[in-house]
């Protein structure tokens, strides 16, 4: 049975050619998918903005966790002064890290 699908030929430079198969691994498409999905307007996302993604997203749950913790120890008494100190200094050392990846992306 034939296939119903159409081919479009496209000549390209060699060093085009490099770069079109470049960015089709990094987005982990074919290089046929990738020019197909750039044409029609689609969305393409590269596995480097994915993982930039799962980092942030646990960079903030250890901001949550670490608020919590926080909260935690001001409701009770004084006696966690310095324990609160060390965790504030942790959660200020994760938002560096947080904003340094946000403007990686």
């Amino acid at each position: 049975m034939p296939s119903k699908k159409r081919v479009i030929k496209s000549y390209v430079s060699e060093s085009e050619y490099c770069e079109i198969k470049a960015k089709s691994q990094q987005c982990s498409l074919s290089a046929s998918e990738l020019i197909k999905r750039l044409t029609l307007g689609h969305e393409i996302k590269s596995r480097e903005d994915q993982q930039a993604r799962r980092e942030l997203l646990k960079i903030n749950a250890d901001l949550a966790r670490l608020g919590g913790l926080l909260k935690m120890w001001i409701l009770d008494d004084d006696k966690h002064r310095l324990d609160v100190e060390k965790l504030l200094k942790d959660l200020r050392q994760r938002q560096k890290e947080l904003c340094e990846k946000v403007m990686s992306l």
